[in-house]
């Protein structure tokens, strides 16, 4: 049984946009479906991983062979030789004729184990009826092998007939469809469906509904798989009614998620599209709702001026890891705090505000708050040999920085004096040497950890990863790990292009490249995983795990971005690999 549901998985990976010629999967789906998913041209869509050039580079990797050459993997590569056998045709041409319509699935909000149906549209009636019939046979070959004490059982419903697998799996065959669901009424649903089509030709079904249909719209063409999500019964839930209304209670998620819970509350729907752009894919993931008509407390995560940058250049110094840029403006959140949190949230709100500010040395929370600027970039880097230490940390982590913009210069004497306040109460736990100094040019101060002195909980030594650095660059303050991040943020800051403001209110950047390094730095665990896993000597073990981080390093980066337009809200999820 779990072969023969290993194989319908398998299928239902494979798919991009359908054929004028074939039928519509989805016709078998009532309109009141809360979720569907669809994936079209199935063999263009597996031989396009399949046949991509890391793809190729992955099966020589020696964990991969591992898999490949393992129990489950020799079972499941023979079954598709019985099938192709058996069959007559080779598994590129047997989707085809399977699948080749396209594959969906529908699903239905619900408690639990929620009911959903899964169709795949043939292309040859013929082969469809074989390949099911071949399917039941395995199937009751191993529940016989197994001593299952019940079998398949087949029964009529509408005039169709239906195999009931198990009570969490049954099945159809209608013409050059198959139909596989959860549950037995969900599949007495498609074939229902199925009969009122055949009755009325202008039937609804999510093929034609609207829904899917306007949420297709607003996604660029030619998607390889797209899902289209019903926000209304979402919103129904006691839970999203809290977090979908403005004012609400909860101030950290309207801090961290403001934008996207307000555009959420303002759609009817999500939709979302999955696309190859040659060796690369991306991921978009689009909302019918945007800037006009947003609520206040979207103002922390969107300037009211669309011309203002929304994001500031991503921080790309040498070795990066993953680079962060937002807009986060948090001088709204105290100045019209009265119109984004409750009556009661607002005055404790006001009432932490003057006990935090009581700490701040010669400023106040509101004061910081307009201050500052919206704009946070934070980044991280391979880690870096601090000069000033002669003391090795026994595991090297990462340097980071992060970078605050300011919309007034009094923001940096402010900060500057919470730090030096922050150092000298550190200083009572632990040993600190500040220091200042001139770095590129610009006047810096941070801390460094004496050699001899002491630091609670620190038995690796970590601490000498880092030096933390603070410095002053244009309308930007830098807080760094160490004096050479600095250096070079100095560089990159004094020379960057803020000409083309960004629309995206969010960018992510991660790099395998130098995920690879760093792994490459502190390779015992995957040097001792392969040593235990394979039983193989150091030198073999070397050369695995040598292989791997390479492999790594040609992945590309992973770029993921947040965008608003005036009636649009976008996600993207850029995969752009090296080949």
């Amino acid at each position: 049984m779990r072969l023969f549901l290993f194989l319908a998985a398998t299928i239902t990976l494979a798919i991009p946009a359908a054929r004028a010629e074939t039928k519509d999967p989805l016709r078998f789906f009532p309109p009141q479906t809360d979720v569907v998913i669809k994936v079209e041209k199935p063999r263009a869509l597996i031989e396009s991983v399949l046949k991509h050039d890391l793809a190729k580079e992955a099966q020589q990797l020696q964990i991969v062979r591992d898999f490949l050459d393992g129990a489950n993997a020799r079972k499941f590569f023979q079954l598709i030789t019985y099938f192709e056998r058996e069959l007559g045709a080779t598994w590129p041409d047997l989707v085809d004729k399977v699948a080749g319509g396209g594959i969906a699935v529908g699903l239905k909000y619900a408690e639990g184990d929620a009911p959903a149906l899964l169709v795949l549209q043939g292309t040859d009636e013929s082969a469809v009826a074989k390949f099911m019939d071949l399917s039941l046979k395995v199937l009751e070959e191993e529940l016989t092998r197994q001593g299952a004490k019940e079998m398949p059982a087949r029964k009529k419903y509408q005039g169709v007939e239906a195999i009931e697998i198990s009570k969490e799996l049954a099945i159809a065959r209608i013409g050059d469809a198959l139909l596989l669901s959860n549950k037995n009424f969900a599949l007495k649903a498609g074939i229902d469906q199925h009969i009122t089509n055949g009755k009325d030709a202008k039937a609804l079904n999510m093929a034609n509904a609207s829904g899917p249909r306007e949420g297709l719209k607003i996604l660029p063409t030619g998607p390889a798989a797209w899902m289209w999500l019903n926000l209304q019964p979402v919103k129904m839930l006691p839970k999203a009614k809290d977090l979908l209304t403005t004012p609400r209670n909860d101030v950290v998620q309207t801090v961290l998620f403001a934008d996207i819970l307000d555009v959420v509350r303002r759609s009817d729907y999500v939709v979302a599209g999955l696309y190859q752009e040659g060796a690369d894919f991306r991921l978009t993931v689009r909302m019918p709702a945007g800037r006009d008509g947003a609520a206040p407390d979207v103002e922390l995560h969107l300037p009211k001026d669309p011309k203002v940058p929304h994001s500031l250049p991503l921080l790309e110094p040498k070795g990066v890891l993953f680079s962060y840029s937002f807009y986060l403006d948090l001088d709204p959140l105290y100045r019209n705090r009265d119109a984004i949190l409750p009556p009661k949230v607002a005055k404790d709100f006001a009432d932490g505000e003057k006990q935090i500010s009581r700490f701040l040395l010669g400023t106040s929370l509101p004061q910081l708050f307009a201050q500052g600027g919206p704009h946070f970039r934070i980044v991280a880097t391979q880690p870096a040999k601090v000069p000033e230490y002669k003391t090795e940390p026994e595991q090297k982590l990462p340097a980071f920085a992060v970078v605050v913009s300011m919309r007034d210069p009094a923001f940096a004497k402010s900060m500057t004096s919470i730090l030096k306040g922050a150092g000298f109460a550190l200083s009572t736990q632990a040993s600190l040497r500040s220091w200042e100094d001139q770095i590129a040019g610009v006047p810096a101060f941070g801390y460094s950890f004496p050699e001899k002195g002491k630091f609670p909980d620190d038995p690796q030594m970590a601490r000498f990863n880092y030096q933390p650095t603070f410095a002053v660059v244009k309308d930007q303050y830098v807080f760094a790990s160490n004096k050479g991040l600095c250096r070079e943020l100095i560089g990159i800051l004094e020379k960057e292009d803020r000409s083309r403001p960004t629309s995206q209110n969010l960018q992510l950047r991660g790099y395998a490249t130098g995920l690879g390094d760093f792994l490459y730095l502190n390779p015992d665990q995957a040097l001792a995983a392969a040593i235990i896993g394979q039983g193989v000597k150091v030198g073999e073990a070397k050369k695995q795990t040598d292989a791997l981080f390479a492999f790594l390093q040609k992945l590309g980066t992973v770029d993921l971005a947040t965008d608003y337009t005036a009636n649009q809200f976008r996600f993207d999820l850029h995969w752009k690999t090296n080949k």
